[in-house]
């Protein structure tokens, strides 16, 4: 991520949560009051979402300093203490909120998707899709990156995607082969295909129309592993993606299918955000 994106949508955050002032630490906290405050891990989990508590503390005040403890992306224990922040006991109140939010939520797409990994093995790569919270998707992205997993379209502009409505529209599958039989892409743009059954799949894999990946919606592991062999025999180098409910729970049943990519938009539409608490830990008056 670009350290102006950062701040950007960090800077969108704080004007939701602090469109003024903090009326209860306003009222009640000494301006000079300094502390020392550290973010405690409640649970095993993997780091992520450092950069996005500086600029949080950096933009309310400049003099707030933070020292980690831990590296982005590092796994931890229950009650590691992950870094602690240091200045005026208001500039830490003030920023407790949003920076907790961020780094609770990023550090849960990032649990969740190393444990996907671990899970999975090797056999496939777990990629993430466009279900994604509206103005965080390019962190989203970035916490399932640090996860392991890697990214598929950032937006409707990275490249053709040709799902169930596309198809639907057109009146059926043939006939999106035959507009795809016309068209003269780009020869850097990859073009995908979802496919709802194997009878779809047969008709893209007997056509002339050059496709890179195909995108095996909701098969059962019956119909995947027929979809493997289909594909194997007639076009091996075409690269195969299955999506439909894939999770935690069911991750194993995808291990041994030696498909290419599997999506899920559980990990980041469905993510619980992990128990990351920040504690004041010492507090004093500057009287200078």
């Amino acid at each position: 991520m670009e350290k102006w994106q950062i701040r950007k949508i960090v800077e969108r955050a704080l004007e939701e949560d602090l469109p003024y002032e903090d009326l209860t630490t306003e009222f009640l906290i000494p301006s000079n009051l300094y502390g020392k405050a550290f973010f405690i891990a409640k649970e095993s989990l993997v780091v992520c979402g450092k950069e996005l508590v500086e600029e949080v503390f950096k933009l309310i005040d400049s003099e707030v300093t933070l020292h980690w403890s831990v590296k982005e992306g590092e796994e931890v224990v229950p009650q590691t203490k992950l870094g602690f922040v240091e200045g005026k006991v208001k500039s830490i109140l003030k920023g407790e909120r949003v920076a907790l939010n961020f780094f609770q939520h990023l550090s849960g797409i990032a649990t969740y998707v190393r444990n996907l990994v671990k899970k999975l093995g090797n056999t496939s790569v777990v990629l993430d899709t466009r279900k994604t919270l509206p103005g965080l998707k390019l962190l989203q992205k970035y916490a399932v990156r640090v996860g392991g997993g890697q990214n598929h379209r950032f937006s409707l502009s990275d490249g053709i995607l040709i799902k169930d409505n596309h198809i639907k529209a057109l009146g059926g599958i043939s006939k999106i082969l035959e507009k795809l039989e016309k068209e003269n892409f780009p020869h850097y743009l990859k073009i995908e295909i979802e496919v709802k059954s194997l009878e779809e799949l047969e008709l893209i894999l007997d056509s002339k129309v050059s496709v890179d990946v195909i995108l095996l919606d909701n098969f059962s592991t019956t119909e995947l592993k027929k979809a493997v062999e289909m594909v194997k025999k007639k076009r091996p180098s075409l690269k195969l993606e299955a999506s439909g409910g894939i999770k935690l729970e069911n991750i194993e049943n995808y291990s041994n299918l030696t498909l290419d990519y599997l999506s899920s938009g559980a990990i980041t539409h469905s993510v619980r955000a992990v128990d990351i608490s920040l504690k004041l830990q010492e507090v004093f008056l500057n009287l200078v």
